[in-house]
């Protein structure tokens, strides 16, 4: 850009001013094509939040979009303070008596008592067995018995140490070695016959490792540990206390509760939706008369609004606690939802999901969405592309309008110097003639 100033003082005129007004008219056609430009940019990232906000409805979709998402189950027990259930997708609707004979113990084994936890234990191997798997560590130099607990917690796999204090006037150090699960499969043993040079820790076993023992209908099971989700498919047994002859009822039945707040979930997601598309759509927003906005709001309503081919009595959502609110957003009635599902359960599970060639609307729902944020041909991706090419083309043109400018500019600058100097020249002579008097 020319950096050439204007006096002024042959013309009197401001001509430095001169030129810049002259110029910055001469840009107008820029700063057009520099707000298409922000405006173009405006429109992407407004879509890009637009495509976030479908995608994170069609994740609300998939927890309801098949038999067993739609029919998930829900176990409960009678006594929580002895016994905790959970189900899972493989469970089947059902009562059970449990009752908690003996809990799975782990095993304890206590050493002899020191008189301080820095005597020796010696040095050499150390041999355990756990669960099977055996394992050595090797005590070198002066091992104390502190020293010893801190290897075991370090190297032996299985097996936890600590060091008790009963207490007593002297030999009142000793090492507890615990299985860090219980149930008899977490059995060890300790072999200490490799150590010398100190006083050998020699352990007795002070609780067995023990499996549960309980009954489920009046049938002996025992479960290698406290914690089991292979004695009764699809469910999950805690045992927390045992108490022979006390009977627990575990009940597994329809999940309405989950059910509901899955349904619930969607209805949010769908509203989250639509708020946006309403402030983006708007006379003042991004996307104000945008064809792909629109084109998504239209689809994804018409699906919510329509009604199925079904063969049950509930072809629409209204049927089932849902209708149609303010702002194109939907209301959602947990009580009537509720009540559909008892009275016409199959009818409700069918609106949603896909089930023997019938397409429930979720996946309606998701196959549009699968549609419109395609990679290659979803109406997104042309959209931006569309986007993106204005934006080249725009860029292009201020490029050259910013070449004409610059030509513009300095060929004013180069006719008002032509101007000054003119003008210098005839004051000049003007002086000159007035000096002779003439």
């Amino acid at each position: 850009m020319s950096t050439v100033a204007f006096s002024g003082l042959s013309s009197g005129l401001d001509t430095g001013s001169i030129v810049s007004q002259l110029v910055e008219l001469k840009r107008a056609p820029i700063y057009r094509l520099e707000n298409r430009v922000s405006q173009y940019k405006a429109q992407i990232s407004a879509l890009g939040k637009l495509k976030t906000k479908l995608t994170d409805f069609q994740s609300a979709l998939q927890d309801l979009d098949t038999a067993r998402e739609f029919s998930s189950l829900a176990a409960t027990s009678t006594d929580e303070d002895r016994l905790t259930v959970s189900a899972d997708a493989k469970a089947a609707a059902g009562t059970y008596t449990i009752e908690i004979q003996e809990l799975a113990k782990a095993q304890k084994s206590v050493s002899q008592g020191y008189d301080s936890v820095d005597d020796s234990v010696g040095s050499g191997i150390m041999s355990f067995s756990v669960g099977g798997k055996n394992i050595d560590i090797n005590l070198t130099g002066y091992t104390s018995l502190e020293g010893l607990a801190n290897i075991i917690n370090n190297d032996v796999d299985g097996v936890s140490a600590t060091i008790i204090n009963d207490g007593s006037d002297s030999g009142n150090y000793s090492l507890m070695l615990s299985s860090e699960e219980a149930g008899s499969d977490h059995a060890f043993s300790v072999d200490v016959s490799g150590l010398s040079g100190g006083t050998t820790p020699l352990f007795t076993t002070s609780q067995e490792a023990t499996d549960a023992h309980i009954q489920i209908d009046g049938n002996s099971v025992i479960m290698g540990s406290n914690s089991s989700d292979d004695v009764i498919s699809g469910l999950t047994l805690n045992l927390l206390q045992a108490e022979v002859g006390k009977e627990i009822t575990v009940s597994v039945n329809m999940d309405t509760e989950g059910i509901s707040a899955k349904v619930k979930s969607f209805v949010d997601k769908y509203n989250d939706l639509f708020s946006y598309i309403t402030d983006a759509g708007g006379p003042e927003g991004e996307l104000s008369g945008n064809p792909t906005m629109r084109a998504v709001a239209s689809r994804i309503e018409n699906i919510a609004i329509s009604a199925l081919d079904t063969e049950g009595d509930i072809s629409n959502f209204f049927q089932a606690g849902i209708s149609r609110g303010e702002s194109r957003q939907l209301k959602w009635d947990e009580d009537k939802f509720l009540e559909a599902l008892s009275d016409d359960f199959n009818g409700v599970r069918d609106l949603f999901i896909e089930r023997d060639g019938h397409l429930g609307k979720m996946y309606l729902f998701d196959q549009a969405i699968e549609d419109m944020t395609d990679s290659i041909d979803g109406m997104f991706k042309i959209s931006n592309d569309a986007l993106n090419k204005r934006i080249d083309y725009a860029e292009q043109g201020i490029a050259r309008y910013e070449l004409s400018v610059e030509s513009y500019r300095e060929t004013l600058e180069r006719k008002f110097t032509a101007m000054e100097m003119m003008m210098s020249q005839l004051q000049a002579q003007g002086s000159y003639l007035a000096g002779l008097n003439i």
